[in-house]
């Protein structure tokens, strides 16, 4: 279908650090503000269902009625934690051992995703929604067979609004990716 340049270990690096770097403030900002960018990519997504589900049928032949249905499964999983986020994310009390006690959940930082070709779209967005609506950034390592969905994610991310390297998309092989799990720039 088409050919693609993988990215070496230096420009992983460098998107890995300008990911990093995105992510301090994007944690800064309120839960509140974060929703309002995934009812966002909720429409973006929906708006560009056809074409996104027909990349899926594309690259790696799943039924277009399959790939309709993997784009607005995506769409609406933004929508429910746009929606829920804050409340799931609240400090919890908890008493134990006669002592009050405090749940926090903070964000961690970039965070990698290694992902499969059979669902191309769903298995980059139900890690990705999480981690990024949570006050993470990701990087994307989405199988090779499926590179044109993964660029489209990406794209997705951009068009609704994201602020740039939030989420980011990475072609290349297992060794860069290699360097970058050890790397200090993932969490």
């Amino acid at each position: 279908i088409a050919e693609y340049e993988l990215m070496s270990r230096e420009k992983v690096i460098d998107a890995a650090k300008k990911s990093h770097a995105a992510f301090f403030e994007w944690k800064q900002l309120d839960i509140s503000e974060r929703a309002d960018h995934f009812r966002k990519l909720a429409q973006v997504l929906r708006n560009n269902k056809k074409k996104y589900a027909e990349l899926m049928t594309l690259e790696m032949g799943k039924p277009i009625k399959q790939s309709l249905t993997e784009v607005e499964k995506c769409a609406w999983s933004a929508e429910v934690y746009a929606d829920n986020a804050a409340k799931w994310l609240e400090e919890e009390v908890v008493q134990a051992d006669g002592k009050k006690h405090l749940v926090a959940f903070e964000p961690l930082g970039l965070i990698l995703s290694i992902m499969p070709w059979n669902f191309p779209f769903w298995q980059a967005f139900r890690f990705a929604i999480p981690t990024l609506i949570a006050g993470n950034a990701s990087i994307l390592k989405h199988s090779n067979v499926v590179p044109q969905c993964a660029l489209a994610i990406e794209s997705a991310f951009i068009e609704a609004g994201f602020p740039e390297n939030v989420f980011k998309t990475v072609i290349t092989n297992h060794e860069a990716i290699g360097e970058l799990i050890i790397s200090d720039l993932i969490q």
